[in-house]
């Protein structure tokens, strides 16, 4: 996908591209979805909301951004983070890369942007995976059968979970050669 494919599918959710990061030792995207795995006493803190209230995505929207406001994933004046995209432009593999982003005046994450495919898989059905500039904290939407939420996990790198599937995707040759080689980069600044 390219970055104007990108920049158009992001734009319902009031999401500005601003380009494929290119930071080297960053926690690849697959290992930042496994957040939802995390417990509590990996610091993870959750909302979740049930499906069937009809508020729920005007409901989900403020608690994504409240939660994401107090765990500190939006840096500078901007609103700016990195979201989980792939890049593929078809059905084959995926190729998660992390996009830097930031935060327009009117925004609908759990709405229009989760209809919009990119965050989700359709309006309060979110799935997406965020972080924080600087790798501080990931965000993640997700869907169960009856509710939804939002959970934040803190300090990804002080994780086993997260170290340890960064490890194998760092030492599995089949995995894709940006994210061994990240995963490689990120687990050598620990």
């Amino acid at each position: 996908m390219n970055d104007r494919k990108l920049s158009e599918a992001l734009a319902p959710a009031g999401i500005r591209f601003r380009g494929v990061d290119e930071t080297p030792a960053t926690l690849p995207v697959r290992a930042a979805w496994i957040a939802v795995s995390c417990g509590r006493d990996d610091g993870r803190r959750d909302v979740v909301l049930d499906v069937s209230d009809a508020d729920v995505v005007t409901n989900a929207n403020l608690s994504w951004f409240g939660l994401a406001s107090e765990s500190g994933l939006f840096s500078g004046p901007n609103g700016e983070f990195l979201l989980g995209v792939d890049l593929a432009d078809d059905e084959s593999t995926p190729i998660l890369r992390w996009a830097n982003v930031e935060l327009m005046e009117d925004w609908d994450v759990m709405g229009h942007g989760a209809a919009s495919g990119m965050l989700g898989s359709g309006a309060g059905r979110p799935e997406f995976v965020m972080m924080s500039i600087g790798g501080e904290v990931i965000l993640r939407g997700t869907t169960w059968e009856d509710a939804i939420g939002v959970l934040v996990v803190p300090m990804p790198d002080r994780v086993k979970l997260i170290r340890d599937y960064a490890g194998r995707l760092a030492s599995n040759p089949r995995s894709d050669s940006h994210e061994r080689q990240s995963a490689l980069e990120w687990l050598h600044r620990l």
